[in-house]
């Protein structure tokens, strides 16, 4: 079909070139061959008369029409899929849906089992795809996720929430602390003179320009600790402390969990740090996605579970 003389199609082929930027991995996602989709990208260059990509070093970046182009046509794409879809409602049975999400391990490893298996009872055709947190390119971890890496939720600690995007609370924690049960020396516990003369393990996130919750505290707290080994996944950080003197500041769900597997011991922070919130995010197109809706409704009804005895 063609509206003013272009061919609708080639909107999804414009979504593909904008967000890959890439004609190969456009190509794949389109389950095209590489010259139908340079075919396609000159069809667009030309109606559009701009280049719309073009060669930064080794890598295709978006024009400035491109960049502007970018929302403007997935936005129309996810209203198509909602008027699309809105007749057939949402049976969670028979659905064969993938859903996407971002978060940190620690959100991953805390509630997605259980979601998980949830959907294997409930969906058992639906399959969960999980990413870490993306290393942004403004900072901001919420539209990269969402309208770059095309996500369809994304779990972020409430500092980092983007109000330009739906979200609601989604559970809560607190930080703790956790060494080795052979330190005899931390028996009775942590003062904040022994935390910090001790070694640390933490976890540092590999754009280097955001901060975990703690680190972001201490800094403003005016408290420095001795860094010994930083790690970029939350599930390492056991393993660099068992067999040594070293301390981690965790969530307590998390120490709880670690302290399953490894001879750890679980002490109060010997300082009040906030609360830790996370909050689920999602695009404003996909409000009224049937789908999105009751998987955001799983979600959510997991992460309350948290809170019971035995969670």
């Amino acid at each position: 079909m063609r509206y003013r003389r272009l061919d609708l199609n080639l909107l999804v082929a414009l979504d593909a070139l904008l967000s890959e930027c890439s004609v190969s991995r456009a190509a794949e996602r389109l389950c095209l061959g590489q010259s139908a989709t340079s075919s396609a990208l000159g069809r667009l260059r030309e109606h559009f008369n701009d280049p719309l990509l073009v060669q930064v070093g080794r890598r295709l970046e978006p024009t400035a029409l491109g960049l502007e182009l970018l929302p403007k046509v997935r936005e129309a794409l996810d209203l198509t899929r909602e008027i699309v879809d809105s007749p057939a409602g949402f049976e969670p049975a028979s659905c064969t849906r993938q859903f996407t999400l971002v978060a940190s391990d620690y959100v991953v490893g805390v509630l997605m089992p259980a979601v998980s298996l949830e959907l294997a009872r409930v969906a058992p055709g639906v399959r969960l795809r999980l990413r870490d947190m993306p290393a942004s390119r403004d900072g901001e971890v919420v539209s990269e996720a969402l309208d770059y890496r095309r996500s369809d939720c994304v779990i972020v600690p409430q500092r980092r929430l983007n109000p330009d995007y739906p979200h609601v609370p989604l559970f809560s924690d607190h930080l703790c602390c956790i060494v080795c049960t052979q330190q005899t020396q931390f028996a009775e516990g942590l003062s904040l003179a022994s935390y910090c003369a001790a070694e640390h393990v933490v976890r540092e996130f590999s754009d280097g320009r955001n901060l975990a919750m703690d680190a972001v505290h201490l800094l403003e707290s005016g408290i420095q600790r001795r860094v010994a080994v930083a790690v970029e996944s939350f599930a390492l950080i056991p393993e660099f402390i068992v067999d040594s003197a070293r301390v981690a500041t965790v969530f307590r769900r998390q120490a709880q969990r670690f302290a399953q597997r490894y001879p750890l011991r679980i002490h109060p922070a010997p300082l009040a740090f906030p609360e830790a919130v996370q909050v689920l995010q999602w695009h404003p197109y996909q409000e009224h996605d049937p789908a999105m809706r009751w998987f955001r409704g799983l979600l959510l009804e997991q992460a309350a579970m948290l809170d019971q005895p035995g969670s």
